[in-house]
């Protein structure tokens, strides 16, 4: 499977990288090559010693670079998946990089835009103002009309080294999901898949810029939200041209209590807007991506940058989510867990008491000592660790979902220690509950629905003559499985195979025993050798039949 990649060298390249953070053995048992001296081993041991697992694939993802980096990062995002440890450690990739030198932006603006970038930009700043994995971003100004921008500009070849890493690590999802029984839950090669999706629709900036004109359209008029406005005529998947934002990060913006109390207000409201009431919205509103800046009058506004991750809920996700919201509020474990099966995250059907018994047991901390109501956050991370114990998969548009929630909330935190997060969110659980069963909507859904009647009606007789038309001709086949079965089916194989070579053994044992009577020469030990010889290989079998049975019985005949 390994020689199918295209660039080998990275292969080899990040064996040694795990082997030197004390991952030898997962490299032994996927079978990549690497050298086998002792002092990346012994270096990796000494590192095992000192940081946890965690901690050390964090520092793997670090030195492999863009690829590996961006995937920790969307990871990050999928506490239903990975332990909180985890989590915790993926949280910490920053991705700050060294910028690329200004001739390949230049030539890469040049070529994108089809202008000589004097021709475009009557200024264009060498020294960037944020490097990334993916891009960098560099201030400059309009020829046409002097307006100062941001240009965020994709770097040249990154598009080819993240094909190339997704192409190695979708081979290596496939091979630890064959030769790691651990692995197995976690549906590897269909994550992979999932941040492939998600890396190419960010590596799209024209897509960006479209998000960006949907979010600025849904902001509401007396918003303190600003959003940078695309230039689309110069806008291409390999740069974005934008708005510049004069701001300053959270943490060194000067705000007072009653400043960052609104601020967090408006961000609470944004973000609850989008995911409750719009179902578009930014996917990762974490402190790097916003800043604050002033209006003409000096009042602070929060502008929200990076928009190319976003989330998209339907107007039946969002009624679902408002479902475990509601049963969540009124600590009702049964219909939490019914949300759930409504979701996708438990399959129908699956009778589980001590899911039912931990999400009671959950619900019963919503109200905590003195009546202070859990914090948020606490209890989507406690929900997501009880779904990654049961081993439940959250489909990825409610993953992204929580964790926009989780990041609005620590942000609003630090604007301000008094938010109280459930008393946030209840207006907005309401206005969406009320949305659901208004008159417009409903008649909105029953048009739908009879719609899919009509069709399906339509189409009923003629679905029906073929039904018929094959119970004549004999052609329809009834095909049942039972998973269940499986192991049962397997046992009766193995019983088979034993007492089939439990019939060979006696066959020999019963040739040789006529064998010896007659004396016939060649001899062995005065017996004819042909009976000697039968008796050792059934012997032989013998023993290896008895050896097969014990283990399997866990040492007990």
């Amino acid at each position: 499977m390994l020689e199918t990649i295209r660039n080998l060298g990275r292969i080899t390249e990040l064996a040694m990288v795990l082997v030197r953070h004390g991952f030898a053995d997962l490299v032994e048992r996927l079978g990549l090559p690497f050298s086998r001296g002792t002092g990346a081993r012994s270096g990796g041991e000494q590192l095992a010693s000192r940081y946890s697992v965690y901690a050390r694939l964090r520092m793997v993802a670090e030195q492999m670079g863009p690829t590996f980096v961006k995937l920790g990062q969307l990871l990050s995002q999928r506490p239903d998946l990975l332990p909180k440890e985890f989590i915790l450690e993926l949280s910490k990739l920053r991705d700050q990089v060294t910028p690329l030198p200004f001739s390949d932006i230049k030539t890469q603006v040049e070529r994108s835009l089809d202008r000589p970038l004097g021709e475009v930009f009557s200024q264009f700043d060498e020294k960037c103002l944020a490097s990334a994995s993916l891009a960098q971003v560099h201030r400059a100004v309009r020829a046409d009309d002097g307006r100062e921008v941001a240009v965020k500009v994709r770097k040249p070849g990154i598009v080819r080294t993240i094909e190339a890493d997704m192409e190695l690590l979708s081979v290596l999802a496939r091979l630890a999901d064959k030769e790691i029984e651990a692995a197995a839950s976690y549906a590897l090669p269909d994550l992979i898949r999932e941040m492939d999706r998600t890396l190419r629709q960010e590596l799209d900036f024209s897509l960006e810029a479209r998000h960006m004109r949907t979010a600025q359209n849904q902001l509401f008029p007396d918003s303190r939200v600003f959003i940078p406005e695309p230039h689309l005529d110069l806008t291409q998947p390999e740069v974005l041209t934008m708005t510049l934002v004069k701001g300053r990060p959270l943490d060194q913006a000067g705000l007072s209590p009653a400043e960052g109390r609104q601020l967090s207000q408006e961000l609470v409201r944004l973000m609850m807007e989008q995911v409750l009431l719009r179902g578009f919205f930014h996917g990762d509103p974490h402190p790097g991506n916003l800043l604050v800046t002033r209006d003409p009058q000096g009042r602070p506004r929060l502008a929200v940058l990076d928009w190319g991750l976003v989330g998209r809920l339907s107007d039946d996700d969002r009624y679902l989510l408002c479902d475990l919201l509601m049963a969540t509020l009124q600590r009702d474990a049964k219909a939490v867990v019914k949300a759930w099966i409504d979701m996708g995250v438990v399959p129908r059907g699956q009778s589980d008491t001590s899911l039912d018994l931990d999400v009671a047991a959950l619900l019963e901390m919503v109200s905590g000592p003195q009546g202070e109501p859990m914090a948020t956050a606490k209890l989507i991370l406690e929900m997501m660790e009880i779904m990654r114990q049961h081993r439940l998969r959250v489909p990825m548009q409610y993953a992204l979902a929580d964790k926009a929630l989780l990041e609005m909330e620590g942000v609003a935190r630090s604007l301000d220690p008094k938010f109280r997060p459930i008393e946030a969110a209840r207006p907005y659980v309401w206005r969406l509950y009320l949305e659901r069963w208004r008159p417009d909507t409903m008649a909105r859904r029953l048009l739908t629905n009879l719609s899919d009647t009509l069709h399906l009606l339509q189409n009923l007789p003629r679905r029906l003559e073929s039904l018929l038309s094959q119970l004549e001709k004999g052609e329809m086949a009834l095909q049942l499985k039972h998973e269940g079965l499986v192991p049962l089916t397997r046992a009766l194989q193995e019983g088979a195979s034993r007492v089939t070579v439990g019939l060979i053994v006696a066959a020999l044992i019963v040739g040789s025993s006529m064998i010896i009577t007659t004396g016939v020469e060649p001899k062995l030990f005065g017996l004819p050798a042909l009976g000697v010889v039968g008796y050792v290989i059934s012997g032989v079998i013998g023993l290896w039949l008895v050896w097969s049975i014990i283990r399997s019985r866990g040492g007990r005949f």
